[in-house]
């Protein structure tokens, strides 16, 4: 009879053993965080000094910008200035233009046999719709300017800080290269 009785004190003495190491760490993870709390305060480094930056004046303004390509500068031409570019009120909008740049996708080009080059745009819905040099894509006005194998050039009138509107070049390019 004790020896059935001996799995049972085995697994008990082993709860207690287990318990008693327990409350050994428990006191011993204590007794660390008394000993830190008990150590003098560490002194804090002084954080750097900030080194002051010289103004910088852009002077290239009048230059081509880095960012356009040659194409777009030869079409967009000299800045005109705060008063003469405006957008079009009176116009008819596309289609197109009811969306977001970032919305629409361009996924390819298709030459007409007249040698016309179409673009074709893919809208939110999945739709696809074609477009052609001159013709309107997004909310600012972007009027499409050149159509090539990867990507679609557009000049936008948007509105700059001075409370007129600019001319703005901007690209829809294709997803895959």
């Amino acid at each position: 009879m004790m020896i059935n009785k001996l799995p049972t004190l085995l697994a008990l003495s082993m709860v207690v053993l287990s318990m008693t190491g327990c409350s050994d760490r428990i006191g011993m993870a204590q007794q660390s965080m008394n000993d830190i709390r008990n150590q003098p305060a560490q002194p804090i480094e002084p954080p750097p000094k900030a080194e002051l930056v010289e103004d910088f004046v852009y002077s290239a303004s009048t230059q081509r910008s880095p960012f356009l390509p040659p194409s777009l500068v030869n079409v967009q031409g000299p800045m005109t200035p705060i008063d003469g570019v405006r957008p079009n009120i009176t116009r008819v909008k596309g289609p197109l233009e009811q969306y977001e740049l970032s919305q629409l996708v361009f996924r390819g080009v298709v030459i007409s046999p007249e040698g016309q080059r179409y673009a074709l745009v893919q809208r939110p819905d999945g739709s696809v719709a074609s477009v052609k040099v001159g013709d309107y894509l997004g909310l600012n006005d972007g009027r499409i300017v050149e159509i090539t194998p990867t990507q679609i050039n557009l000049i936008e009138i948007v509105p700059d800080s001075r409370a007129g509107f600019i001319e703005k070049p901007q690209s829809l390019v294709s997803p895959i290269s």
